[in-house]
């Protein structure tokens, strides 16, 4: 009988051995194929980068000259690097034949930066500024904008930019005429519903409100498909055919991916920086390439 136990117990150790032998083992599997798993990612991501990266040194731009054949007036495609979040800002920069400039911003007014975030469409501020001759140079040497309106007290950074004839400056101006309608239109019924007193009144104002908010035959700002950059494309554009062809084919969605994309394509545009960029600045304008 103590022979058997003895059997026994040497039986159940070795069947303990195994098994401890087989948890091993298969927990040396599972650590070796996470291992290989965070070897795979951390490969991957350091490709992803240098891959990013070098598409980042391929849309690095240098300063050049126009190509187009001198006329009255300067039209300028400019963007703030770090506006907008780190995102950019565009604007449109007119100079007439005196050297006067016009500055052309669209921006959100009617919803909350989250209600924008959200997809959400609304009337949108077409700020419009001018300067002299001097203010118009002084700006062009350093960046710095100073007008008393929407986005057009901050810094810019670079600026596309081409000759055009006098004619073609008023087409451009004459583009944001429908901007400017739908923003009285809303200055007009937001201020009867400030106004307003009588409580049932003043809820049937807000509604119209929401309705003009979403009205599509209005030109609405909306973050992902009407922006600052795209209403700067779509004046540009109803002069110059190729920012036509490159707004109908871009896939680009921030300021400054856009500026230095269509800078590679229209070749007789210059380019041109606008004073002195902070370290941020230049960060910015090179890794936003989307």
């Amino acid at each position: 009988m103590i022979a058997s136990l003895l059997v026994v117990t040497i039986v159940t150790d070795d069947n303990i051995a195994d098994e401890q032998s087989d948890k091993s083992m298969w927990l040396f599997a599972i650590a070796k194929k996470r291992k290989r798993i965070k070897n795979w990612i951390k490969y991957g991501l350091l490709i992803s980068l240098s891959i990013y990266l070098i598409l980042c040194f391929s849309m690095c731009l240098s300063a050049r000259e126009t190509t187009i054949a001198a006329e009255d007036g300067m039209l300028y495609y400019v963007v703030n690097a770090d506006g907008m979040k780190g995102l950019g800002h565009s604007i449109v920069l007119l100079v007439d034949k005196d050297g006067c400039g016009t500055v052309i911003s669209f921006n959100g007014m009617q919803r909350s930066l989250i209600e924008c975030l959200l997809g959400k469409s609304g009337v949108g501020k077409m700020s419009i500024g001018t300067m002299t001759k001097e203010e118009t140079i002084v700006f062009l040497q350093t960046g710095d904008l100073k007008l008393d309106k929407d986005q057009l007290t901050d810094n810019y950074d670079m600026a596309l930019y081409r000759p055009i004839t006098m004619e073609e400056y008023h087409i451009l101006l004459e583009q944001i005429a429908p901007y400017l309608m739908a923003e009285q239109k809303f200055a007009n019924l937001y201020e009867k519903w400030a106004l307003e007193e009588d409580t049932e009144k003043k809820k049937r104002y807000k509604q119209e409100l929401e309705y003009l908010g979403q009205d599509t035959s209005l030109p609405l700002y909306q973050i992902y498909t009407n922006n600052c950059d795209h209403v700067a494309r779509l004046l540009i554009r109803s002069i110059d055919s190729v920012m036509q062809e490159y707004s109908q084919h871009t896939q680009h969605i921030t300021p400054n991916g856009n500026l230095k994309a269509f800078a590679k394509k229209a070749k007789n545009w210059g380019v041109m920086t606008l004073g002195t960029q902070s370290i941020q600045e230049v960060i910015l304008m090179f890794l936003m390439i989307f």
